[in-house]
């Protein structure tokens, strides 16, 4: 597995991770800070259905004088990048053998 194109299959995984990391943070900051509905906000709520989707339901939101932060969205980031961490680490020993 070692030569030029070793390390490419890592590095997409860490775009895909952090593309879904970045839609995330905004869709919890976007919810907590209670964004009005506009195109944008249209464009990462349909961007981040799919990536909550199975997180949905898990945690209440926990309200903060009127702003709401969804603990099942911060669940999601965690358990994202646990698992973007895991498979790039597992691929960083495989390539050493």
């Amino acid at each position: 597995m070692k030569g030029k194109n070793s390390g490419v299959l890592p590095k997409l995984i860490s775009i895909l991770l952090t593309f879904i990391q970045i839609i995330i943070v905004l869709y919890i900051l976007l919810k907590f800070f209670g964004a009005n509905d506009t195109p944008f906000v249209s464009l990462l709520n349909g961007l981040s259905e799919p990536i909550l989707q199975p997180f949905t339901g898990i945690f209440h939101p926990v309200v903060f004088n009127g702003h709401s932060l969804d603990l099942s969205a911060v669940f999601a980031l965690i358990v994202y990048s646990a698992i973007g961490f895991g498979l790039q680490k597992i691929l960083a020993v495989l390539r050493l053998k």
